[in-house]
C-alpha cells in the first residue's frame, strides 16, 4: 500500500471514530426531542377548539334553517357572503351553520353512515332533511364551517382530513352517545349543525348540538 493510500485510510478511520463519539441515538417516535419539531396531533387541535371556542362560535354563527331556505330560494351561493363559509377562502365547498327544531320521521341507525330523517316547520317537503348520526359521517361540514380553522395552517391534505375525523369522533362521543337515537321517532330535537351544499334538495346536517325537547 502506498504512503498516500495509508494516509487516506487513517483519515477515514478517524472520521468513523469521531462520528461514533458524536452521534446521538434517538428512539423511534422520539425524534422531536432532537429536532424540536412537534408531531401533528389532530385530536388535540380539534379538542382544544371544541372545549375553548366551539359553543360560542356555533351559537353566534348559526342561522335559522328556515330563514336560510327562504332567503336563498334554493340558490345557496346567493347567501354565501352573509351566512356561509367556503372551504378554501373564496372557493371550494360551501358550508353553513344552521339551527332549528326538527321532528324525527325516520331512523336509519343501522347504516354505517347513519342518519335521522327529519322535518322542520316552514321548510317545503321537496327538501330532504337529514341529521347525520354516524358512525361514519359524509363530508367535512363541521371543519369547513369554521372560519377560525384554515387549510393553509396544515402541511398537507392528510393532516387537513384528520382534523375533520377528530371532530366527528368528538361529536359521536359528546353529542350523540348520550341520546337513545332509536327512541327518537316522532319526537322533536333542538339542533345546531353544519351542512355542505351538495345534491340539490338534500340538506345533510352534522350536529354540534342536539337536544330532545
Amino acid at each position: 500500500m502506498t504512503k498516500g493510500r495509508i494516509v487516506t485510510a487513517v483519515i477515514a478511520a478517524l472520521v468513523l471514530v469521531y462520528a461514533g463519539f458524536t452521534a446521538t441515538i434517538v428512539k423511534e417516535g422520539q425524534e422531536a426531542t432532537l429536532t424540536g419539531e412537534v408531531a401533528f396531533d389532530p385530536t388535540t387541535e380539534a379538542t382544544n377548539f371544541w372545549k375553548e371556542k366551539s359553543k360560542a362560535y356555533f351559537d353566534e354563527n348559526a342561522v335559522d334553517l328556515t330563514t336560510l331556505i327562504e332567503e336563498s330560494q334554493g340558490d345557496f351561493a346567493s347567501v354565501a357572503s352573509k351566512y356561509g363559509h367556503y372551504s378554501m377562502g373564496d372557493k371550494g365547498e360551501l358550508s353553513f351553520i344552521v339551527k332549528g327544531t326538527a321532528t324525527v320521521k325516520t331512523i336509519k341507525t343501522k347504516l354505517r353512515a347513519g342518519y335521522l330523517g327529519v322535518s322542520v316547520d316552514g321548510i317545503p317537503d321537496d327538501y330532504q332533511l337529514r341529521i347525520q348520526v354516524g358512525p361514519v359521517f359524509k363530508g367535512s361540514a363541521v371543519r369547513d364551517s369554521i372560519s377560525l380553522i384554515s387549510y393553509k395552517d396544515y402541511k398537507n391534505q392528510i393532516e387537513w382530513a384528520q382534523v375533520s375525523v377528530a371532530f366527528h369522533d368528538l361529536i359521536l362521543k359528546e353529542i350523540l352517545s348520550p341520546i337513545d337515537l332509536n327512541a327518537t321517532e316522532g319526537k322533536q330535537l333542538d339542533f345546531i349543525g353544519c351542512f355542505t351544499v351538495a345534491r340539490k334538495g338534500l340538506i345533510q346536517i352534522t350536529p354540534v348540538k342536539l337536544e330532545l325537547k
